[in-house]
Order: structure tokens, then C-alpha cells, then sequence
């Protein structure tokens, strides 16, 4: 995303990133676990996105619409995570399940994706599942993943220093919860956000950089105010 297409076709080694060798997660927050999947986490993460995909993930999160529709799905997701952390040199994407550190239950997930060596940057994202919503679990979650990806390798991070956020202009729960972090709006690109159900929307981008944000307290150092839209 934001990405023009000459940067695609001819990629820079740039700043020359890599990731920490051994690669793993497993973080804690106040309420929360954010780990690595387990194989015996898909019949949860399969229930967790049935329950959870019409009126709430759809028509935001395009990938539940034909995905996790059997346990066979959810459980090839769960080893292509597995997997995706297990060679470090081809590392670009991984997908991390948040979970309750009281009970132990599967509340929805988040992860790196995108990650770009050149600029030693990534992208974040999350969802909640339906039935856990409005307990600021996701602004928790999101803000220990930024922590993850912005800290040192000698502090447990992936040693990045930018992490881009994304939505669709029309997705306010989302949007609230980005602002509510404080870091910097730098995008709003106009109809370039298919939504099915709603059609082309606005794309708006948020953005920090390492040392913009407490990777020890997960949050910014200066929290700036957005206004809403």
C-alpha cells in the first residue's frame, strides 16, 4: 500500500533489515497474551471467525468472506504461520493470535505484515472477535504489537523503525482506535479502498517511527490529537 510500482519491480536493499534470530512471539500486556499460533488453536480460531464474520468482520476484513469456512482452513492458516516464522531470511509477514491472559481464551489477532527491508518497516492490523468487543482489547493488543515491531533486537523487538497503519475512511471503530494511540495521519488517498458492499472509500494511513514511540509503556512519547472526521 502507498507503495509506487517502480519500488516493486526494482527493490533497493535500502537500510538492509533483518530480523532477530531465533524469531519468535510471545508478548504480554496488562490483560493480554499475543503469541505465536499453536496447532491446537484452530478449532478456537475457526469459532472465533464464524462467530464473529457477518455484521462485524464483513464487510471490513475481505479475507473472512471466503476464508476460515472449515477447520481445514483455519488449521493450513495456523501452519503458514508457523512456518512463516521458522526461516528468518524470508521473513515478511506473520499472523498472531491475542488471547486473554485470565482465562486463556481466543479474542481475536494482529500480527506484522508488509515488512519492507529497504525501509526496515511494517505494517499492523487487527481484529476482535464479535462476542469481546468494547473492552479496548484491540487498542491494547495493537499498541504491544507496535512495541514488538519498533524495539531493539537486544530488547526482544524486531528491530524496525516504522510501522504503517491502514483503513477505510467509512470504518470509524477502527479509525476511533488508531487516533486514540496518537501516532501521525500522513495519508488520505481518495477511492482507493474497495469495500465491498460500499464500493470505493477513502484510504487513510497512519504512521510512527521508532523514536516516536515507548516500546517499555506501549505508547507514543507525544501523543498527537486527531481531530474526527
Amino acid at each position: 500500500m502507498t507503495r509506487c510500482n517502480s519500488e516493486n519491480l526494482f527493490p533497493s536493499a535500502g537500510l538492509g533489515w533483518t530480523p532477530p534470530e531465533p524469531l519468535t512471539c510471545y508478548l504480554e500486556s496488562d490483560r493480554l497474551v499475543i503469541r505465536s499460533y499453536r496447532l491446537e488453536d484452530s478449532p478456537e480460531l475457526f469459532k472465533a471467525v464464524t462467530d464473529s464474520r457477518d455484521g462485524h468482520l464483513l464487510p471490513w476484513m475481505s479475507w473472512c468472506k471466503n476464508f476460515h469456512m472449515n477447520i481445514e482452513q483455519s488449521t493450513k492458516y495456523i501452519c503458514d504461520q508457523i512456518l512463516a516464522l521458522e526461516n528468518p531470511s524470508t521473513f515478511n509477514n506473520v499472523g498472531t493470535g491475542i488471547f486473554s491472559k485470565e482465562t486463556g481464551q481466543l479474542l481475536g489477532a494482529c500480527g506484522v505484515h508488509d515488512v519492507r527491508r529497504d525501509t526496515a518497516s511494517c505494517e499492523t492490523g487487527y481484529w476482535i472477535r464479535k462476542d469481546a468487543i468494547g473492552n479496548g482489547y484491540a487498542r491494547e493488543a495493537c499498541a504491544r504489537t507496535i512495541s514488538w515491531a519498533l524495539a531493539s533486537h537486544s530488547n526482544g523487538g524486531l528491530g524496525l523503525q516504522r510501522v504503517r497503519i491502514y483503513c477505510s475512511s467509512l470504518n470509524t471503530h477502527s479509525t476511533r482506535l488508531i487516533e486514540q494511540l496518537g501516532i501521525t495521519a500522513e495519508v488520505r488517498q481518495r477511492n482507493d479502498y474497495y469495500i465491498e458492499t460500499l464500493g470505493a472509500t477513502d484510504r487513510l494511513g497512519w504512521g510512527v517511527l521508532s523514536d516516536e514511540w515507548d516500546c517499555e509503556n506501549h505508547c507514543a512519547f507525544n501523543p498527537i490529537k486527531h481531530s474526527s472526521e
